[in-house]
């Protein structure tokens, strides 16, 4: 059983060196131009999926030398890579977390797709200004280390308290539509009993 699964979906201009630290039990997944990333760094890939369009043939010949296992996609198909990816490991793997790096910045319709996603698979994404993850209902301690933290309800999250914060709430029905929690600041404890929240650190670029 893998502890972690980190997948890296570039841009390798981001500076995942440093978010990203070798761990033991890890399992490394590049999709597309996150694969470069990964041959910066020399690391050997545990399995590569994309379509590869981005990708020249040098680079590609190179992913083949470092890659176990590579999951060649067609261009026209009804998911993104990452979906493809995290349906794949999702089925087929056992595994403690998920960590997605990039994924966040460049075209917006992406990064939709990919919050969606989050709330089926239960995954982190980050890059250098960004820190997203999905709670489940319960109490929480959140350990805010960018300057904003913001909360939305993935479904609508009832009885919802914050405590700790620059702004607080006491048993407040966050709904799909609410922006209330947005910009928020410093660290402290999330509960609520029902719904799933999506908690976004971030910082001004």
């Amino acid at each position: 059983m893998y502890k972690k699964i980190k997948i890296f979906c570039g841009p390798n201009t981001y500076n995942f060196k440093s978010l990203y630290f070798e761990e033991a039990n890890e399992f490394l997944v590049g999709i597309d131009s996150g694969l470069e990333y990964l041959l910066d760094i020399n690391k050997q890939i545990d399995l590569a999926v994309g379509d590869f369009d981005s990708i020249n043939v040098d680079v590609f010949n190179k992913i083949k030398d470092k890659c176990k296992n590579i999951i060649h996609l067609e261009k026209d198909k009804n998911m993104t890579d990452i979906a493809y990816a995290l349906d794949y490991i999702y089925n087929n793997m056992d595994y403690d977390d998920i960590e997605v790096y990039g994924g966040i910045s460049g075209r917006i319709d992406h990064l939709l797709a990919n919050l969606n996603l989050i709330c089926k698979y239960d995954f982190s994404l980050r890059d250098d200004h960004h820190y997203i993850f999905m709670l489940k209902k319960g109490k929480h301690e959140i350990n805010n280390f960018k300057k904003y933290v913001s909360f939305f309800a993935l479904e609508d999250v009832f009885n919802l308290t914050l405590q700790g914060f620059k702004f607080n709430l006491d048993s407040y029905y966050l709904g799909i539509n609410d922006s209330l929690c947005v910009s928020n600041e410093g660290s402290g404890i999330v509960e609520f009993n029902k719904g799933k929240l999506l908690v976004v650190m971030s910082d001004d670029k």
